[in-house]
């Protein structure tokens, strides 16, 4: 499950964008990822991807449409490798 909590159209674009990708590619997530805008320098804002409170990845914003594609990109890889590493870490830990 993706939610979205962004406040600009630029943040609904990519927040868009980023939901096409993750269902294209099947990625099933045990946990919510989160997609959230902050505001950062002057009237800048920054998109933050985190899940279980920890940040995956996070950029500065911009208005345009190949720098948007390019950031869905890096941050579905960033997503997909969060989640081998969290089922990687999983398996070397036992609960008794």
């Amino acid at each position: 499950m993706v939610i979205d909590e962004t406040k600009t159209k630029v943040g609904k674009d990519f927040y868009d964008l980023y939901y096409y990708k993750y269902n294209e590619y099947k990625i099933n997530a045990p946990n919510i990822v989160s997609i959230s805008e902050e505001l950062s320098f002057a009237r800048n804002t920054k998109l933050v991807i985190s899940m279980n409170n920890e940040t995956i990845y996070e950029f500065m914003a911009k208005p345009d449409e190949e720098y948007l594609n390019n950031m869905v990109q890096k941050s579905i890889y960033a997503t997909y490798s969060y989640l081998k590493n969290l089922e990687k870490e999983n398996k070397y830990f036992t609960q008794y």
